[in-house]
């Protein structure tokens, strides 16, 4: 009778011991209506995420080290497979005449090496995969075929134990074929990744409908596989219980703590001139549109060109009083001045080594010299170019060239002023909102670089407020009309001067004076 190979649940909270586990255990412990000539019960595991580098390492190195101990088939794969010539060579015996013949041939160069029963379950697994394949049946399966060979003669297969496949890492899409076919194949397939972006390619993968995913805290970029133990810090019973409370306070999408997520995408509010007022002391939280999908935050924030003053010229002393009621003590305040100089070529020369075409290499610019940001925390430095990205690929800003476009976002991202980095240091993604006022009674059109600047204090998280008393353009020069909204609120005036006004220290009390969503509603006599 030929063995059937059947998926089961673990128990995550105890992963080593399930991982363990005896095949006639596993089968006593869910009927026993099987024998072990009968069914293979194995785990097919996704484990993405890192809640702390140092105590994840050290998950990685024990778990690797009690596996090695129980004496379980274990291969550990934690950079890419490289074939042996002679195993290559097995792909020229195949014949390509047919599918058919293609099929047979790659499930012939299986072997399980000290277990039949496997190669047989292999070649069948192998079979049934590529059956539903229309094209490219060779180039997928021979590579499928040659490593299920080579890791299972790695590994050292015997019959009696159920072999184990960890896999560490971010798969390619071959990988995670290879790792299907492992698990169908009759191994447990355990998976780990700090980067949750394997969880994205698992389910792209047709053949991975039975994974288990757990995951253990927000995504990581990378951390090397570890090959000694790192002195971490323990934990306390106490700060076990308080990190327990925090997950059930703190992992939905109602209550906050201060500062929990690092990541953070903004969205452009459509609004009346009348709800900006309002929204302007809303936090985060509160505002439409506000979202929490695992780790990352969407934050609305308005961006708004705001034309003419409310009763023309006679009323500007209101118009200035309404325009500095909304400068809190977490926002930036310019008057527009004539146009800033150009990046230049030398910066050009400069950024070449960052960027290809039009995609930056985000962590070599981390590591460069042109990065001012290392007084930031990471995930802010990472948050900032980023940012920059995505102004070059969301095609909102309007430039002569893409050279052109990536120069004046590069030299923007690399040259934040003080103010702007002091704020994002302080940001709460669910919180205040920062915001930046521009004033702008010049006939001089915004810059290309002061387009791009306004443009990325948006993308960063800002409010932004431009006040155009002339309605003359100035945003619209090199700004996609997409990116903002317009609002025409009153008479355009002309040859006003604005005043400089005094960013607060300290929250303080709002007049709410400049023609807001009630202004005007309880005056006397109504």
């Amino acid at each position: 009778m030929e063995r059937i190979v059947e998926t089961i649940q673990a128990d995550m909270g105890h992963l080593t011991d399930t991982l363990l586990e005896e095949h006639s255990v596993r089968l006593y412990s869910r009927g026993g209506h099987f024998s072990k000539n009968e069914m293979i019960p194995v785990y097919f595991l996704l484990i993405t995420g890192c809640s702390e580098p140092d105590s994840y390492s050290n998950f990685l190195y024990e778990l690797k080290g009690d596996i090695l101990k129980s004496g379980k088939p274990f291969a550990l794969i934690d950079e890419p497979i490289s074939l042996p010539k002679e195993d290559l060579m097995l792909l020229s015996s195949v014949d390509t005449s047919s599918k058919a013949s293609i099929i047979s041939g790659l499930c012939g160069i299986i072997k399980v090496n000290g277990d039949s029963e496997r190669t047989i379950i292999a070649q069948k697994a192998l079979g049934e995969m590529l059956s539903v394949v229309d094209r490219d049946i060779f180039s997928i399966g021979g590579p499928l075929a040659l490593k299920m060979s080579f890791i299972s003669r790695a590994i050292g297969v015997n019959g009696d134990k159920i072999p184990m496949i960890l896999y560490y890492g971010v798969p390619s899409a071959e990988d995670t074929l290879f790792l299907c076919l492992a698990q169908r194949s009759g191994f447990d397939v355990l998976c780990i990744s700090p980067d949750d972006a394997a969880l994205d390619i698992f389910k792209k993968c047709p053949y991975a409908a039975k994974i288990q995913h757990e995951t253990k805290g927000p995504s990581h970029r990378f951390i090397p596989f570890p090959t000694s133990p790192v002195k971490a810090k323990v934990s306390t019973v106490a700060y076990n219980a308080e990190r327990e409370l925090d997950t059930m306070l703190y992992g939905g999408d109602t209550i906050f703590r201060a500062m929990q997520f690092s990541k953070m995408t903004s969205i452009v509010l459509q609004t009346t001139y009348e709800e900006i007022d309002v929204l302007c002391d809303q936090e985060a939280k509160y505002r439409p549109g506000f979202t929490v999908n695992g780790d990352i935050v969407t934050v609305p924030v308005v961006f708004a060109k705001i034309n003419g003053v409310q009763g023309g010229a006679p009323k500007t002393n209101q118009y200035w009083e309404m325009i500095e009621d909304l400068i809190t003590y977490k926002s930036i305040y310019f008057i527009k001045a004539p146009a800033y100089r150009s990046p230049g070529i030398s910066a050009s020369r400069q950024y070449a080594p960052y960027h290809t075409g039009k995609k930056l290499k985000i962590d070599e610019l981390l590591r460069s010299r042109l990065n001012r940001y290392g007084h930031l925390q990471a995930y802010l430095q990472r948050m900032i170019f980023e940012k920059a990205q995505a102004i070059i690929d969301d095609g909102l800003l309007v430039m002569d060239s893409d050279q052109e476009l990536v120069d004046f976002v590069m030299h923007t991202a690399l040259n934040l002023n003080e103010r702007v980095t002091r704020l994002l240091q302080q940001y709460d993604f669910t919180k205040e909102i920062p915001k930046a006022v521009v004033v702008d009674t010049i006939e001089d059109p915004f810059s290309k670089l002061e387009c791009t600047q306004i443009l990325m204090l948006s993308y960063l998280g800002f409010d932004v407020l431009i006040f155009a008393p002339s309605g003359y353009r100035d945003i619209e020069t090199h700004v996609s009309e997409k990116a903002f909204e317009s609002h025409n609120i009153g008479e355009y005036a002309y040859g006003l001067r604005a005043p400089k006004f005094k960013i607060p220290t300290a929250p303080r009390a709002r007049k709410k004076s400049g023609g807001g969503l009630f202004a005007g509603l309880f005056k006397k006599g109504r």
